[in-house]
């Protein structure tokens, strides 16, 4: 299973940085927003992709990078936290790691306490 994600992976993914305390890796994985269709459904104005930004950012990627929580990841010109990973496990497998981020300098106070 994993080889056939990290496939799908190589063959449709972003490039994409990964910076950890451990390393600097570039992945090929998959990044998008978290939008739910309630959210979109009442949002009166949407990007020219159609996009509905809430701030919040779904990871896929290869299950062999060591992210944690706070790593930084890079997509483009912009940087995002890892506010949560979490490996994907398949029949004792970890088959590819989950992640939400949030932009980095925009919206990385999510989640802390004041």
């Amino acid at each position: 299973m994993r080889k056939m994600v990290e496939k799908v992976m190589a063959q449709y993914g972003t490039d994409m940085t990964v910076t950890s305390r451990e390393e600097t890796k570039t992945v090929r994985g998959f990044f998008r927003a978290v939008n739910s269709t309630s959210w979109q459904s009442i949002e009166s104005v949407a990007t020219p992709l159609g996009e509905v930004t809430r701030g919040q950012y779904a990871y896929l990627g290869p299950a062999d990078t060591a992210v944690s929580e706070g790593d930084t990841l890079t997509v483009g010109e912009r940087e995002y936290l890892f506010r949560r990973v979490e490996p994907y496990w398949y029949q004792g497998e970890a088959v590819y790691l989950w992640g939400l981020c949030v932009e980095k300098g925009v919206n990385d106070t999510w989640g802390s306490l004041s």
